[in-house]
């Protein structure tokens, strides 16, 4: 089973330091850099949520409904 990471903004865009922590949250969750990030934006294009999927077995990322080639 794949592990879901997921951060809104606290306002009405993220600020860079929401953006940060979103990064930090995926890679201590075992994110490698290689995982496809989705996101929400705003109509003027700001930066609304961000989420990425995180394999829990990297080792067998098809196991965990994650099927991004990771080579």
């Amino acid at each position: 089973m794949a592990k879901k990471i997921e951060h809104t903004a606290t306002t009405r865009h993220m600020t860079l330091d929401e953006l940060s922590a979103f990064v930090a949250d995926a890679y201590g969750s075992g994110a490698v850099g290689t995982e496809p990030v989705h996101a929400t934006v705003t109509l003027g294009g700001k930066l609304r949520t961000a989420h990425v999927t995180v394999p829990t077995d990297p080792a067998n990322p098809q196991a965990n409904g994650y099927a991004h080639d990771r080579a």
